[in-house]
């Protein structure tokens, strides 16, 4: 699929160890600004600042409601949604662009995936020939969104991305430009050549990476998602699908920042893939940035190594018990 300009990650000091999962102290550069009382649901720059708005309460499924199958559906169980603009949002408003403004600097190309939030086609940049990914996501899809200063209200993954952008960080997938038409946004993104996710490049290999492939992505997820909490941002939907891998070179980027939001002190109302969820959301109905970050980093750890996920109900993952297959390491060096 998609992805430029890596940098390596790979010596040895570096793969060495697994840093603490998201653990910077940097203050987020996102503020909460007025609550509103309607809602609505999104998509993914240049250092800009970003403020974040948020329903009264956000009233996520009870456990009851949880259907206790959680190998269902592969979908997120809930995008965030879109809350309407209060009455002034910005002194600059998004313009709305018409296509032509974006066809003449890029020429798009054949479709490179679609789903139920949008649809990604290859594209070349015109003035230097450069390998982009044009994403097309519609508005008839309710939204979240959040206000950027200068720009107004922009949708979730677009604001999201521009502040994980605002500090560059080889390890996040880069938002180029973006544009807003009558019915859809558009939004050009890098595209690494030689790369595809990595739910499907772990498939290509029987289904599972050896210890040291997974050892090496995993410390490079840690430094991208310690750059998204850097600059205030959970992305709330880490798996597989989510990371795209450069195939001879093993460097990663983070993507697809639509489940995300600002960070706050808890969360009452989930984003996500359900799979991936913490054990406290089935429990309590709630749960914290870091905490949830660490257990889907967890899973996708085990998805990656044992090529299955760790747990097929809501009670297995309540409970929390963890079959690891005998051919694993028992904590011995790589």
């Amino acid at each position: 699929m998609f992805v430029n300009g890596f940098k390596s990650a790979s010596s040895p000091a570096a793969l060495g160890t697994v840093s603490a999962a998201v653990g910077s102290q940097r203050t987020p550069r996102a503020k909460a600004v007025k609550i509103t009382q309607r809602h609505h649901k999104i998509p993914r720059c240049v250092k800009r600042t970003i403020q974040a708005v948020y329903p009264p309460e956000h009233q996520g499924c009870k456990e009851t409601d949880q259907p206790n199958i959680l190998t269902d559906t592969d979908e997120p169980l809930q995008k965030r949604q879109r809350i309407e603009s209060p009455e002034n949002p910005s002194s600059q408003p998004i313009k709305d662009l018409s296509k032509s403004h974006w066809t003449t600097a890029y020429v798009e190309g054949e479709l490179l995936g679609s789903g139920g939030f949008g649809c990604v086609f290859a594209g070349i940049r015109k003035e230097d020939g450069l390998p982009v990914a044009i994403k097309y996501v519609s508005k008839m899809i309710p939204y979240g969104k959040l206000q950027l200063t200068g720009y107004g209200w922009l949708p979730i993954e677009i604001a999201l991305m521009a502040l994980a952008n605002a500090t560059p960080c080889t390890k996040v997938l880069k938002i180029l430009d973006w544009y807003e038409e009558p019915e859809r946004y558009v939004t050009i993104l890098e595209r690494p050549e030689q790369c595809m996710d990595l739910e499907e490049f772990s498939s290509r290999r029987g289904g599972r990476l050896t210890e040291l492939e997974a050892r090496i992505v995993m410390f490079q997820l840690m430094e991208a998602l310690q750059h998204c909490k850097s600059q205030g941002i959970l992305h709330r939907d880490v798996k597989p699908e989510n990371i795209l891998i450069q195939t001879d070179t093993y460097l990663i980027k983070l993507f697809d920042f639509g489940c995300g939001d600002i960070i706050k002190h808890s969360y009452n109302e989930f984003a996500g893939t359900r799979q991936y969820a913490p054990p406290e959301w089935f429990i309590q109905g709630q749960y914290l940035a870091d905490p949830a970050t660490v257990w889907s980093v967890g899973v996708t750890l085990y998805r990656l190594v044992c090529g299955s996920l760790p747990f097929e109900t809501v009670e297995e993952t309540k409970i929390g018990y963890l079959f690891l297959p005998e051919n694993l390491s028992q904590g011995k060096e790589l």
